[in-house]
């Protein structure tokens, strides 16, 4: 293997390239918004606009430019803090959201190949496609009128969580769970539905195999090979998946924040579209680039070291 072929060779080269979406997407938007506003249009005044809101991003730290202030700017506090106050709770909501998704879609997608004619691979079926077409906004709302403490009109379920239910972490850990778990669970539904049928096409291939059936041979019990031997070796397109899939879960995370009252920055993005406070939109479009770009980043360096035939696609 040729060292171009190695991991830090392919990990470097995503990199690149991520860190060039990172600059282009905040770019597109910045030059849209100025288009709509109507300011400047002449191409060399744009550009210059530009090149001054590229170097306050990523030169200052400055992610809350002031160049689309006007009469409609509103808030008490710049861009920047809107966004660092939530943006702990957004990276909790993300992280918990996407772990649950995975660990569910890989279980299930296992469950699915290894018996596909079973009532529990028939039910997975059904609920996945619930999990996938059902909009995330209506599953919150539904849980919470139904099934929520001091709520829920059929079953008050203690364990659920409820509107501003969020605690911070390291003042009450448990009611931090309590408050999050709900929300990060129906903000990751689809993706663990998409999670569920990624896993289950790969691993049917995966249990074809001959170190399988190898396995398989040597006496390794049914459910030792799916789990120790199978999974593993399927898993790598179901965490590229996840990067893909990163757009979606940011939208549903601002909806769910919404939905369930949780402190995190995305909770804003309504009412900054409504109020045309662009440089809070800006601000936290540069957020959403950052979770996307790192998001896809670790997919690819996980799939890279799961399946080294990755680090060559695509070249001579």
């Amino acid at each position: 293997m040729t060292g171009a072929a190695s991991l830090p060779g392919f990990l470097a080269r995503r990199l690149a390239l991520l860190a060039l979406t990172l600059v282009l997407v905040p770019s597109l938007s910045f030059v849209m918004f100025t288009l709509i506003q109507g300011d400047h249009t002449a191409p060399l005044d744009v550009l210059a606009e530009l090149g001054s809101y590229l170097a306050a991003v990523f030169l200052q730290g400055n992610i809350g430019s002031e160049a689309f202030r006007s009469d409609t700017y509103i808030r008490t506090q710049d861009a920047l803090d809107v966004v660092m106050d939530g943006f702990l709770v957004d990276c909790y909501l993300l992280v918990l959201a996407i772990v649950l998704s995975v660990l569910i879609g890989l279980a299930a997608g296992a469950v699915q190949a290894a018996r596909p004619h079973s009532l529990a691979a028939r039910a997975i079926e059904l609920v996945t496609v619930v999990a996938i077409s059902a909009p995330v906004y209506w599953l919150g709302l539904v849980a919470l009128l139904l099934f929520a403490p001091g709520i829920g009109s059929i079953a008050e379920v203690p364990f659920l969580s409820t509107v501003d239910g969020y605690r911070d972490p390291f003042d009450d850990p448990v009611r931090f769970l309590h408050g999050l778990w709900l929300p990060a669970l129906i903000v990751g539904t689809p993706l663990a539905g998409a999670c569920t049928r990624m896993c289950a096409s790969q691993l049917r291939g995966t249990l074809e195999e001959d170190f399988v059936r190898t396995a398989r041979g040597k006496g390794v019990r049914g459910r030792r090979v799916v789990f120790r031997h199978a999974l593993p070796a399927a898993a790598g397109p179901v965490v590229v998946l996840v990067g893909s899939q990163m757009n979606l879960i940011l939208t549903n995370l601002a909806l769910i924040e919404t939905v369930f009252n949780i402190p995190g920055g995305f909770r804003y993005i309504e009412n900054a579209l409504v109020n045309r406070d662009v440089d809070l939109v800006q601000a936290l479009v540069v957020e959403a680039t950052v979770f996307i770009v790192l998001a896809n980043f670790l997919a690819d360096a996980i799939h890279a070291w799961l399946d080294p035939r990755v680090r060559t696609s695509g070249r001579a």
